[in-house]
């Protein structure tokens, strides 16, 4: 019996001595060694930062770059082309043109004034033959003013072109291809009509050509501002200050224009210009028939009409002034500085003859 009892106690002693199997956990056997060239590998791969210091940069390289948009040929910046009329850049300071040469004797016409400030002429000018070429005067320079007559009528249609001459050279070229189509059809002249036709009131700037200087005359005046209504010494092309003059036909060309236009009295005045594409009125404080004129040419000739300039102010203009005498009187923008425009201006100017004659021989 004592036997048994020990051989139970040494089994129970046995089994309590063996480890729970189901609790152990084996970890990885760690190598120093290994954990510090792990550490040194990793600290090498990033970048040492300074405090203070700016960030590296890089410049990534692009293996496949897509196409330019442009082409691969496109290496400048686009050139942008203004409209026609706002294509010349003027400099910040007043313009004046540089005169070359002035002879030293300026002839001008007899010009007084009367009570209104309306130049009148002592001598008026002596009408050459019909198709023939008449003096109306002469520019700062000398060079004769050159008026054309054709037909016999004692109603006057005046045609001028060339106030701002060179600048607006293509206005000169019209007037010219309508004189050499009125000498080849004198039919062209309605009966009871006369046309006078001033290709050139500023010949001292058609030799500047298309250019700045080519828009005033010798003495630097811009001669579209230099007329009797309105006329202000503080005038503008554009944004830009330009001369008017020292008064109003302070300059022989207008002066001379101006005693023409008193002593023939026409029944409408046209002055052409470019490129503002439309016929506007003269208004001298009220109209004076402009409006009607304006629209008749531009029903016929198929510019714009019927509203006022507004693109930047002007003052002294001849198409006011006349206006302003009880004559109507537009001034006609062509639509670019190139072109002459001739047939829809050659229907205008036939619309105008036979508003004129109250439709009489159209």
């Amino acid at each position: 019996m004592k036997v048994l009892i020990l051989t139970l106690i040494i089994l129970l002693l046995l089994v309590g001595c063996q480890p729970a199997t189901s609790t152990i956990v084996l970890l990885p056997t760690l190598n120093p060694a290994a954990v510090v060239s792990a550490s040194a590998t990793t600290q090498a791969e990033l970048p040492t930062i300074t405090l203070g210091a700016p960030a590296p940069t890089t410049t990534p390289t692009r293996s496949n770059s897509p196409t330019p948009l442009f082409g691969p040929t496109r290496q400048t910046v686009p050139t942008f082309t203004t409209p026609e009329h706002f294509a010349i850049v003027v400099s910040p300071t007043p313009i004046v043109p540089t005169v070359t040469s002035v002879p030293t004797e300026t002839p001008s016409p007899t010009i007084i004034v009367d009570a209104a400030g309306t130049p009148v002429s002592t001598s008026p000018p002596t009408l050459a033959p019909v198709g023939d070429t008449f003096v109306i005067g002469r520019s700062v320079e000398g060079r004769d003013i050159i008026g054309w007559r054709f037909g016999t009528g004692e109603h006057v249609l005046m045609l001028v072109a060339g106030i701002h001459a060179g600048f607006e050279g293509n206005t000169v070229r019209l007037l010219n291809e309508i004189i050499l189509h009125l000498q080849a059809t004198p039919a062209a002249v309605l009966p009871g009509m006369s046309l006078l036709i001033v290709p050139v009131a500023n010949p001292d700037g058609l030799v500047q050509g298309r250019r700045i200087e080519g828009r005033f005359n010798a003495n630097g005046v811009d001669l579209n501002r230099n007329w009797g209504c309105e006329w202000s010494s503080e005038a503008y092309f554009q944004n830009q200050l330009v001369n008017a003059g020292s008064a109003p036909f302070s300059e022989p060309e207008t002066a001379s224009l101006a005693a023409l236009i008193q002593q023939m009295r026409p029944r409408a005045v046209i002055f052409y210009h470019s490129a503002a594409d439309g016929i506007f009125a003269g208004n001298c404080e009220v109209d004076h028939g402009s409006l009607a004129l304006a629209a008749v040419i531009g029903q016929a000739s198929g510019y714009s009409y019927g509203e006022p300039f507004t693109a930047y102010r002007v003052t002294g203009t001849a198409a006011t002034w006349v206006d302003g005498l009880g004559i109507p009187a537009v001034d006609l923008e062509l639509r670019t500085t190139r072109d002459t425009e001739f047939d829809r201006n050659l229907r205008g100017l036939q619309a105008v003859q036979c508003w004129i004659m109250g439709g009489t021989g159209c």
